[in-house]
């Protein structure tokens, strides 16, 4: 899946205390977030980001909401672990006035522009702001100036199969590799092919080959993965998208739109004008 540019910046998303202004803030004050979703920070890359921070100074700064006698950290927990390895006792901030939701948000979007957060730690911080704040999909994708069907297709790579998941998390496969091997119903079949990836660094293509042949059964085709199907036509239509089966080789697909400018841009995208 390609994956989608924010297309709202962070400051656009909570206002600026005093705006502008830089304030000096001891590391020691420095709360992280309770809703960070990147989880592993790289120990080689997090060093070089200390070294440089050493030798140049910290060239973007922080941004913190004030939190009982001390302040809550928004985004750029990698630069304030860094400073701390470097051995800094104060750190450039821009202060915020933000609520726990809006916290939520902006250090997911902070994460998700930099691209510093690999596919589940992005699925996973979507899950955590449906969760706590109730949102629906719908909502989420406002929030963090998405598509709809972009933040569903994320998610769904909670649903996977285990293998595929631990996968992923380790960095092993790619997101479209762990979209291709999720289209494959044996588990071992799985495993097996994770394990040729790394091995032998196969494609998402040469995967989605092995995934999507045909089988024949009685003389008759069978269509491969169904969610998989309609999970691709939303990727390309950026709407939602049933694919449902009647019968053995009967079925329609129902693909939904919620304004006469989304109709107008679907049909343009279909008859490809």
């Amino acid at each position: 899946m390609t994956r989608e540019v924010l297309g709202r910046g962070i400051e656009a998303l909570i206002p600026v205390r005093e705006e502008g202004r830089i304030h000096q803030i001891n590391v020691s004050e420095i709360v992280p977030s309770d809703f960070q979703a990147r989880k592993k920070f790289g120990g080689e890359s997090l060093a070089a980001l200390a070294l440089s921070i050493k030798e140049n100074g910290i060239i973007q700064p922080i941004v913190v909401a004030p939190s009982g006698k001390g302040w809550k950290l928004i985004a750029g927990e990698r630069r304030l672990r860094a400073s701390k390895m470097a051995g800094l006792k104060k750190i450039p901030a821009i202060i915020k006035e933000s609520d726990g939701e809006e916290i939520a948000v902006t250090s997911l979007v902070e994460n998700i522009q930099r691209e510093n957060l690999n596919p589940l730690e992005e699925a996973r911080g979507i899950a955590v702001l449906m969760k706590n704040f109730s949102l629906t999909q719908e909502e989420v994708s406002r929030r963090i100036g998405c598509s709809r069907s972009k933040v569903a297709n994320t998610l769904r790579l909670l649903k996977f199969p285990q293998e595929i998941v631990d996968a992923l998390d380790r960095g092993q496969i790619s997101e479209g590799h762990a979209r291709a091997l999720a289209a494959i119903g044996d588990r071992r079949k799985r495993e097996y092919l994770i394990r040729k990836i790394s091995k032998e660094h196969l494609t998402v293509r040469d995967i989605e080959r092995i995934a999507f042949v045909k089988k024949r059964r009685g003389g008759r085709k069978i269509l491969p993965d169904i969610a998989e199907i309609a999970e691709k036509i939303e990727e390309t239509l950026s709407t939602k998208v049933e694919v449902k089966m009647k019968s053995r080789n009967q079925g329609y697909i129902k693909i939904h739109f919620f304004s006469d400018k989304e109709f107008e841009r679907i049909t343009k995208r279909i008859l490809g004008k």
